[in-house]
Formats: C-alpha cells, sequence, structure tokens
C-alpha cells in the first residue's frame, strides 16, 4: 500500500509514499520543503551536488500531477532554497509544461526570492498562512489562532526504528496530532529530525519506504 488516509477536521487527505498529501476535494498536491535550488546553491559554494537531484524531484512531481490529475499544487514553505539561481531557471522551464497548473506558495524561512521573480514565474504567494475550507496552512507551528486543522513543513520529520542485532532505519514520515498534521520534507535532498516529536504524547506516525506507508496507532 502506497498511500492511507487520514480526516482532518472532516477533510479527507491521501498520504503518499512519494512525499505529498492529496486533498481530492479541490484536486490539490500538497507538498512542503521542496528546496528548489538547493543543489545549485551547494554548487555555488564549492560543494559539488549533482544536478540529477533537481531532475528526479521535478520528475516525480509531474508524475504526481498527472496519476492525481491535479488542478493545484500548494507547497507549505521552502519552496526555493535561497536566492534565484540556475536550478530555478530550470523549475522555471519545467513549470510551463503545466499552464493549466495553479502553483500557490505560502512563504517559509528559506523563501527569499523578490515578489518581482514569484509573479515571474507564475506562483501565487501568501506571506504568512492560507485557510481553504477547515484546512489552516502554514510553513512553522504557529497555529494557536487557526480557525480548523492545521498543516505545518519546515522540520523535515521522520522516524528512528530499530531492530534485532542493533539493526535500525530511519525514515521520512507525517506526523498527525489533534488538529495538526506535519508533512515530509519533499526534497530528497534533506536531511531528517527523528527527535521533535517522538517524546510527545497523542501522536501518529506515517512512515513509508519508497513503496509502502505504515502507522502506529
Amino acid at each position: 500500500m502506497n498511500s492511507t488516509e487520514i480526516n482532518c477536521n472532516g477533510e479527507i487527505l491521501q498520504l503518499s509514499v512519494h512525499r505529498v498529501a492529496f486533498w481530492e476535494k479541490h484536486r490539490m498536491l500538497i507538498a512542503s520543503d521542496t528546496h528548489l535550488g538547493k543543489s545549485a546553491y551547494f554548487r555555488k559554494n564549492g560543494i559539488q551536488i549533482p544536478s540529477g537531484v533537481l531532475t528526479a524531484d521535478l520528475r516525480r512531481l509531474q508524475s504526481l500531477t498527472e496519476s492525481f490529475n491535479a488542478k493545484t499544487i500548494l507547497v507549505v514553505g521552502d519552496m526555493f532554497h535561497h536566492d534565484f539561481n540556475s536550478d530555478v531557471e530550470v523549475f522555471k522551464n519545467w513549470k510551463q509544461n503545466f499552464p493549466h497548473i495553479r502553483f500557490i506558495l505560502v512563504k517559509g524561512n528559506h523563501d527569499r526570492l523578490s515578489q518581482k521573480q514569484y509573479a515571474h514565474l507564475g506562483i501565487e504567494v501568501f506571506e504568512d498562512g492560507l485557510q481553504v475550507d477547515n484546512l489552516y496552512f502554514t510553513h512553522a507551528f504557529t497555529c494557536a489562532n487557526a480557525d480548523g486543522f492545521c498543516i505545518t513543513g519546515h522540520v523535515h520529520p521522520g522516524v528512528y526504528i530499530q531492530g534485532k542485532a542493533n539493526q535500525a532505519i530511519r525514515l521520512p514520515c507525517f506526523v498527525e496530532s489533534a488538529g495538526h498534521l506535519v508533512l515530509p520534507a519533499y526534497s530528497s535532498f534533506t536531511g531528517l529530525d527523528t527527535n521533535t516529536y517522538q517524546q510527545k504524547a497523542g501522536v501518529r506516525f506515517h512512515y513509508f519506504t519508497e513503496k509502502s506507508i505504515f502507522s502506529t496507532r
């Protein structure tokens, strides 16, 4: 099973092993921490990261857009890693294949492009948060006054699973709790935070491999 459904304050989301959630009601593909431009940023600073990282992430996003028949792609922060660079230009050219798709960004701490650049890329930008029906989207968890279920990213959540003979594995995950869902980082070029939510009560993890998703009780 490569996906699972959860109920978020009456709204049904499908969580996918491909690091996105899908909201069928609005045909909306929801991701966080895509960090487009990160590999080019590292190369510019002398760390040789292959450009194939971006290519693979965009190819996966294209496949998801087509398989879910999405009308909207919403990125919950850190869509871009830093300033405008060659990777962002690659994204711009890639995006031209989807003139019918609405791209929305709720800004995160790494999103530093100018308003003019976002407009040039055809991306609708929300500075602090976005309310859609019963769901409130923001990058980091600052939802004390949000009217509805809160969906965030930012921490790149993961789980640490230890088996027999000291064998262990770290896997990305979605983190579900009362009124809150944390999305995994979409980019394959990110680390995992396996500490922030591990000791919190009332938390449910939906962790996954490339092919299967598993949920804790």
